[in-house]
C-alpha cells in the first residue's frame, strides 16, 4: 500500500535523522548528521531555515519551558544546545563514547527523559557491545548506560500509556520490547518483537491506537506493527533508505519521513531522486499520531 505524497523537501541530506514536529510553532525539525546541520520547516507555510551545529547532531528534543534551546544528543555527548546562537552547554560526555563509538537515535520519553542510542561506528575497532546501548539523560542532566549489547541502537518509542518502550538493533534487524518503569526511568527485560529480513529497522513512533512504525533502512518502507508485533501495513516509499517518521500537523495526521543517501551509487540515486528528502505523507485514513514530550530540567 502506497500514501499520498504531499511534498518533499529537498536539503540533499546525507543522513537525514531524528525527526521531531513541535506543536507549539507547527514546525517539523530534523537534523542531517553527517553534513553537522539541523532543518527547521514551517507547516504548511514550507518556510525552511537551516542551522550549523558544532558536532555530528544525531538526536534532540525539546525543553518543557525552553523554546530558546534544545536537549541535544551530539556524537560525543549531552547538551543543552541554541540553535540561533550556536552557543553549546555540555551537561554529559560518556566515557564510553570514544574510538568509533557515537551516540544515534533518541527521543523524549513520557517521563520527561530525554534517551539516546549509541552506535559503533567502526566495526574493526574492536569495540564490544557491551558499552554501547540506550542512554537516559535523567532531568539532572546526568547520563547512564541503560540496554547494553546494541551494536546500533535505533527506533526509540513509546507506547500511548507509556508502560512499554521499543526499540531496536539495525543490523541484528530486531525490534525489541520492555516494560518500562515512568517512576525510575528503568527499562525491564528484553523482550522480541517484531524481525526484519529485508532491510534494517530504523527510527520508528507510535500511532494514537498502539502501533509501532518503523523507517526500513534498505527496504524502501515504513511498517506499521500491531502492539502484538504482528504486520499490519507496509508504505511504500520512493527512496531506498528512509531514516525516521514522525507523527505532525494539526491534527497530527501527516508523516513526515526523513531519507538519507548516504552510500547509495549514482545508479541508486538516478533512480530515486527523492533520497536526501524530507518526504511529508497524508496518513492512511484514521491514522494520527500522539502529541510529542519535552525534556524536563531540575531548576
Amino acid at each position: 500500500m502506497s500514501a499520498e505524497i504531499l511534498e518533499t523537501i529537498d536539503t540533499g541530506a546525507i543522513l537525514g535523522e531524528g525527526v521531531v514536529w513541535n506543536a507549539q510553532t507547527q514546525t517539523v525539525w530534523w537534523t542531517d548528521i553527517q553534513a553537522r546541520r539541523l532543518y527547521a520547516l514551517t507547516w504548511p507555510g514550507l518556510a525552511l531555515t537551516m542551522y550549523e551545529t558544532p558536532e555530528r547532531l544525531c538526536s534532540f528534543g525539546f525543553i518543557e519551558g525552553d523554546d530558546d534551546r534544545i536537549v541535544a544528543a551530539f556524537e560525543t555527548g549531552f547538551a543543552l544546545f541554541s540553535p540561533h546562537t550556536g552557543d553549546v552547554s555540555w551537561l554529559d560526555k560518556p566515557a564510553q563514547l570514544t574510538r568509533g563509538r557515537r551516540l544515534n537515535d533518541g527521543r523524549v520519553g513520557p517521563d520527561g527523559r530525554f534517551w539516546a542510542g549509541s552506535m559503533i561506528e567502526k566495526p574493526d575497532a574492536g569495540l564490544s557491545t557491551d558499552d554501547t546501548g540506550f542512554y537516559c539523560l535523567d532531568t539532572d542532566g546526568k547520563a547512564r548506560l541503560e540496554q547494553p549489547g546494541l551494536e546500533i541502537s535505533n527506533g526509540l518509542c513509546w507506547s500511548p500509556d507509556g508502560t512499554r518502550v521499543y526499540f531496536s538493533d539495525s543490523p541484528a534487524g530486531e525490534i525489541y520490547t520492555s516494560a518500562y518503569n515512568g517512576q525510575d526511568g528503568r527499562f525491564g527485560p528484553r523482550e522480541p518483537f517484531a524481525t526484519i529480513k529485508d532491510g534494517g529497522p530504523d527510527g520508528a513512533i507510535t500511532d494514537a491506537d498502539g502501533h509501532v512504525w518503523s523507517a526500513i533502512w534498505g527496504g524502501n518502507r515504513l511498517t506499521r506493527f500491531s502492539p502484538e508485533g504482528d504486520i499490519s501495513l507496509d508504505l511504500e516509499l520512493p527512496v531506498p533508505q528512509p531514516t525516521c517518521p514522525v507523527f505532525g500537523g494539526e491534527d497530527l495526521d501527516l508523516i513526515f519521513v526523513t531519507t538519507a543517501t548516504e552510500g547509495l551509487s549514482d545508479d541508486t540515486l538516478e533512480a530515486s531522486p527523492a533520497s536526501g528528502r524530507l518526504i511529508i505523507l497524508e496518513a492512511p485514513e484514521g491514522v494520527t499520531g500522539l502529541p510529542g514530550y519535552r525534556y524536563r530540567m531540575d531548576r
